[in-house]
C-alpha cells in the first residue's frame, strides 16, 4: 500500500511539472480515436435482474463509462473521427439493437453528443484484434488523411487529459506511444508446471495501459499483415513492433519501437465486479 501511495504521489508530481502548458496541435494533425467496446464483459457478471452487465454502458458521472472514456480525449485534443466498436450479433435486428445501445451509451453525455466529429459505429470481430482492424479500415475508408490514431479501452473511463497529452506528444516524436507503469511486485517467469524459470528485473518491466497511439498508415498496414498471420497478438503495440518498427515509412525513414511514457495508477480498466465500486453516478 505504501509503495502504491508513493507511486501515485510521484506520478502526480511529474505530471504537474510536465504539463504547465497545454499541448498545441499542429495544423497537419488529423486525429482519430478508436474506443474498443465490443467485448462481452464476461468477468463482470450479472445485475440484480439476472441480465448480463455491459460494463461500458454502466452509469457514471452523469453519463456512462463509455462516454467518460470518450470525454477524456475530446476535451483534450481535437479529433476529426471517433470510431466505436460494439458487440456483434447473429442477425440484423439484434445487430441494429446492439448499435443503438452503443450510440445511447456514447451520447449519454451532452458534451460528447454535441462534439463536432464524424462518429462511426463498427460491429466488433471475434477478437479485440479483429475489432481494432475493422475500426482502422473504417477510418481508412472515410478519412484516409488521418495522421495519428488513439486506440483506447472503452471500459477504461478514469483516463486523465495529462496521459492523453503525454502519449500524443510521444507519438508525434516517435511514431508510436503507450502509457506504462513499473510493476510494484517482483516479477518471475514460470513454466507450465508453475515453477520459476527466470528472475526478471523489475526496473526493465512495464505494465502498459491505453491509449496506445500510432501513426495511422503504418499501424493499419501492420494490422493487415497481422490478420494474415497465424500468431495471436496481445495488443496493438505488439503488432506495431512485429510489422511496423524498424521498417521504412513513406518518407524513407525508419519507424521506431513504441515509446513508453508515464502511466497513471488511476487509469485502470473495469474488469471485475469489485471494480464497479469506483463508479460514481
Amino acid at each position: 500500500m505504501m509503495i502504491l501511495m508513493m507511486m501515485t504521489i510521484q506520478t502526480s508530481l511529474i505530471l504537474a511539472m510536465t504539463w504547465k502548458t497545454k499541448v498545441t496541435m499542429t495544423n497537419n494533425d488529423e486525429l482519430a480515436l478508436i474506443l474498443v467496446a465490443a467485448g462481452s464483459s464476461a468477468r463482470i457478471g450479472f445485475d440484480k435482474t439476472g441480465s448480463k452487465i455491459k460494463k461500458e454502458y454502466l452509469a457514471m458521472n452523469g453519463g456512462t463509462v463509455l462516454s467518460c472514456a470518450a470525454k477524456a480525449f475530446l476535451s483534450t485534443l481535437n479529433f476529426s473521427t471517433v470510431v466505436v466498436t460494439y458487440p456483434i450479433a447473429s442477425n440484423d435486428q439484434d445487430l441494429k439493437a446492439s448499435e443503438q445501445k452503443s450510440r445511447e451509451a456514447l451520447f449519454a453525455d451532452d458534451f460528447v453528443k454535441n462534439y463536432k466529429a464524424d462518429f462511426i459505429f463498427v460491429p466488433g470481430g471475434k477478437t479485440r484484434q479483429e475489432s481494432v482492424h475493422d475500426a482502422l479500415e473504417a477510418i481508412e475508408e472515410k478519412h484516409p488523411d488521418c495522421s495519428l490514431v488513439f486506440i483506447h479501452d472503452g471500459a477504461r473511463p478514469f483516463l486523465k487529459s495529462e496521459t492523453v497529452e503525454l502519449t500524443y506528444r510521444a507519438a508525434l516524436e516517435f511514431g508510436a506511444s503507450v502509457p506504462g507503469l513499473q510493476p510494484t511486485e517482483t516479477q518471475k517467469k514460470i513454466d507450465e508446471n508453475g515453477f520459476i524459470t527466470k528472475h526478471l528485473v523489475r526496473s526493465s518491466l512495464t505494465a502498459v495501459q491505453t491509449p496506445q497511439v500510432f501513426q495511422f498508415t503504418p499501424i493499419l498496414e501492420a494490422h493487415r499483415k497481422a490478420a494474415e498471420s497465424t500468431k495471436v497478438f496481445t495488443d496493438d503495440t505488439e503488432i506495431w513492433d512485429e510489422f511496423a518498427a524498424k521498417r521504412k515509412n513513406e518518407n524513407g525513414e525508419s519507424l521506431s519501437r513504441v515509446k513508453v511514457v508515464l502511466g497513471d495508477p488511476e487509469n485502470k480498466k473495469i474488469t471485475y465486479p469489485e471494480d464497479l465500486k469506483s463508479l460514481t453516478n
